[in-house]
């Protein structure tokens, strides 16, 4: 609930830094994840190094899918390819980053000839880490935010001038037929204003708070999972069917995405002239659709992995350590 943390003046010009909440949040759960995943690998008996060099890939990756897939998303908002890297405006989403990061490692792990799935074992719990984290910049700075909450307790109301405060007070002037008039300039904050001292915005349900124990949750499950698992690439599979469904039910309470069928079922049914029931079905926001690919594929590679015979070993040897160097003379 606070975008802006602190600002820090900077002597001698006239200018001041600015720590946002957002991104101190990324920053911590970049390096917890990080740490989490050396830790890891040297339990296992692994070189640390490789851990560092993938969390390179995946935050140039990440950073990249995650501002690209936004961009994308909301196409009519950025006009310009050069918004795709005005990161510093914000806009960024966890699929984009999740499936660029994920190749940007394969990538690094193929290259250095790595076994692929045991690493990405060895990094989903602090994946879903780093997700925590990232879920409580967006509870900083106010984005992904819940639906009204129709219950009496569990509720939040929003400080005025944040962003849900303002989804929900367009809401209010739509109802009175005014329109979208709080869009920025003198007017529409006068009119800010004279709204917050009238109107009350109403508690919604704090979509962000529950994210977050969701993923922390997912890192627990994971982690403990590691330890017990009989193939590579369960863990980083399991991850993806568990995070699928629970970011298929908090989408159902978040009030920030438009519904879009990207799964064309609804075009289907009126192709085959069945315009009631393709109306009568429920909208699916574009999370949700990726939800439901993300459930489908990881459940099914679960599968075909579970009848696999062959694959890689669970245990690798233990690395050893690096040949000494000789001394010069």
């Amino acid at each position: 609930m606070r975008q802006i943390l602190v600002r820090i003046p900077i002597p001698g010009i006239d200018h001041e830094l600015t720590l946002y909440g957002y991104g101190l949040a990324m920053c911590l759960g970049y390096l917890a994840a990080i740490l989490l995943a050396a830790r890891r690998a040297r339990q296992e008996g692994q070189p640390p190094e490789v851990i560092h060099n993938a969390a390179l890939c995946c935050f140039f990756g990440g950073v990249l899918g995650a501002r690209a897939f936004f961009v994308v998303q909301y196409s009519t908002q950025f006009p310009s390819l050069w918004d795709l890297v005005r990161i510093w405006e914000g806009g960024l989403t966890f699929y984009g980053g999740f499936v660029v990061a994920t190749l940007a490692v394969i990538v690094y792990l193929r290259l250095a000839r790595r076994p692929v799935l045991y690493w990405l074992d060895v990094i989903a719990p602090s994946l879903a880490l780093g997700l925590a984290f990232g879920r409580l910049g967006c509870f900083l700075n106010g984005c992904c935010y819940g639906d009204v909450c129709r219950l009496n307790h569990g509720g939040m109301a929003w400080p005025v001038a944040s962003i849900p405060w303002y989804h929900y007070a367009e809401q209010h002037l739509a109802s009175l037929g005014l329109g979208p008039v709080l869009s920025g300039g003198a007017e529409g904050g006068a009119l800010a204003g004279a709204l917050a001292a009238t109107w009350t915005m109403p508690a919604i349900i704090p979509s962000q708070i529950y994210s977050i124990v969701n993923a922390l949750l997912l890192a627990l499950v994971l982690y403990v999972m590691f330890a017990h698992r009989r193939r590579n690439g369960q863990v980083i599979l399991t991850f993806a069917v568990l995070y699928g469904i629970t970011r298929f039910l908090i989408e159902s309470v978040r009030a920030d995405e438009a519904s879009a069928y990207l799964l064309g079922l609804p075009t289907l049914l009126r192709i085959l002239g069945m315009h009631e029931t393709a109306a009568a079905l429920p909208g699916l926001t574009i999370s949700q659709n990726i939800a439901i690919a993300m459930v489908a594929g990881g459940g099914l590679a679960l599968a075909a992995l579970a009848r696999s015979r062959g694959g890689q070993e669970v245990r690798l040897a233990p690395a050893g350590p690096a040949p000494a160097r000789q001394r010069k003379r």
